[in-house]
């Protein structure tokens, strides 16, 4: 693959750092962008290699700069922190991002319908502990009450 620009980009609720590199890693521009700006920027910017680090929104932003045409790798924040020099901030946390370190371990992202499996699997793990934990705790309540009752779901039933 030719060498591409990196767009690093520190992911946040409302405003990201967006860190621009050229092709021999020179710092082109360092700035906060807005959701609506950063979504137009990636629109217009040619090809590059986006980068940013993994935590909420990654998949969403992923998928959005994928679909603009870049190659995108979400990277581990103890990846990223390795690579920061000073402060943690948000301009620093971008830069960090930016470093263009081959051996860097980086996770693809997932598709829409492979995150809503994922989510649905999450939440039937929560229920099942949850289930268990109340039946664990009403077993202990009735106990108290001098009413044993046998673990299993059938003794609940």
């Amino acid at each position: 693959m030719q060498k591409l620009n990196v767009i690093a980009i520190d992911l946040a609720k409302n405003v990201f750092q967006v860190c621009k590199t050229d092709q021999h890693g020179r710092v082109v521009f360092n700035k906060a962008m807005t959701r609506t700006s950063l979504k137009t920027f990636l629109i217009r910017e040619k090809v590059s290699m986006v980068a940013m680090e993994s935590c909420g929104g990654t998949h969403y932003w992923g998928r959005y700069a994928e679909a603009a045409g870049h190659y995108v790798k979400a990277i581990s924040a103890r990846q990223v922190k390795a690579f920061r020099q000073g402060q943690k901030t948000d301009a620093n946390d971008a830069l960090a991002i930016a470093v263009r370190q081959p051996h860097i371990k980086t996770s693809r992202v997932i598709s829409a319908q492979e995150q809503c499996l994922q989510g649905i699997e999450c939440m039937r793990d929560l229920l099942v502990k949850q289930k268990v934990s109340l039946s664990n705790q009403l077993r202990g309540l009735l106990l108290e009450f001098g009413l044993p009752i046998a673990q299993g779901d059938r003794a609940l039933n």
